[in-house]
């Protein structure tokens, strides 16, 4: 069940479905996410601002303006079929921005959103994410958790999202995802879950050293790595005890699979602690690699810094 005292002032879940978009992936877990949550759901479309200048080509800026809009009108055509009989209150808008990333932010501000949902890069790999030009530079530009879906996932045998995974490697900033993880879980009346990764690439040390080098140094930082979650967890005002849980693997692929995943899951990744102005939420490697080779969307959470 989700939270009433929390859905009671909650804005809605904001989703992006252009005239390019050709599957639903997005639409269905931004819907998935706002059934779970109680919340309302905007699906935004944004058109390019090409004719604000004054001059002589004023009116075939018009005109082209004229034909992106009737494309943005069709897109959400296309997506009031798909969300017929969905459950959720679901409103529609066609904004005009100087690109998608802007439109949808901004967006996203002025209804109150509290997450952005992107569907994945149609070239990236099929049942995992890539980000597009959309969705990377809403990551750098949104104030509010991102939510990315795996390319080509559907999410008909999930009634609602039952399980947050939130990825923290025990140093500076588990606190913090751990925290916004929680205040997510709590929205969506879900279970929470704490995950480490850890990736042994090969022999670490020569055969002098000993081949049980590499299992030493994973072995501590495992404790490392348990003992600083753990810390974090107590610093929480949690319902109960989440399960902490250290997946290893020789690849990213392995170890992102090592864990067992719900239908409806999402894994929470906190941007790294970046004092640039510029951008609200920065990704360090790791974050891009989990983000890359994960099997269920990922909600990616702007730093503590902000």
């Amino acid at each position: 069940m989700s939270n009433p005292a929390r859905e009671a002032d909650r804005g809605p879940v904001l989703v992006g479905y252009g005239p390019e978009d050709r599957g639903h992936g997005g639409l269905e877990l931004a819907r998935l996410i706002a059934a779970t949550s109680g919340s309302p759901l905007r699906i935004v479309c944004v058109i390019p601002d090409r004719w604000g200048a004054v001059g002589p080509g004023r009116g075939v800026d018009k005109d082209y303006h004229d034909y992106l809009a009737s494309l943005a009108e069709h897109a959400l055509a296309q997506a009031r079929e798909a969300m017929v009989d969905c459950g959720v209150q679901v409103d529609y808008e066609v904004v005009t921005a100087r690109s998608a990333p802007a439109g949808l932010t901004s967006a996203a501000q002025a209804a109150g959103a509290w997450l952005l949902v992107a569907g994945s890069s149609a070239d990236g790999a099929w049942g995992h994410i890539a980000l597009g030009s959309t969705s990377d530079r809403m990551l750098h530009s949104s104030r509010i958790p991102v939510v990315i879906a795996p390319r080509g996932q559907r999410y008909a045998q999930a009634t609602r999202i039952t399980r947050v995974t939130a990825a923290v490697d025990g140093a500076g900033g588990t606190a913090q995802v751990l925290s916004q993880a929680a205040g997510i879980a709590a929205d969506l009346g879900a279970a929470l879950r704490v995950v480490s990764f850890a990736v042994r690439r090969g022999t670490m040390y020569p055969p002098e050293v000993g081949l049980d080098a590499e299992d030493r140094v994973v072995e501590a930082w495992r404790a490392q790595a348990a003992e600083a979650v753990r810390r974090a967890i107590g610093t929480l005002a949690l319902p109960e005890e989440p399960q902490v849980h250290i997946a290893e693997g020789r690849s990213w692929d392995e170890a992102l699979e090592e864990p067992t995943w719900d239908d409806g899951e999402l894994l929470v990744v906190g941007s790294s602690q970046s004092e640039s102005r510029l951008s609200w939420v920065f990704l360090g490697s790791n974050g891009t690699r989990i983000i890359r080779h994960s099997p269920v969307p990922v909600v990616v959470v702007p730093g503590a810094s902000r």
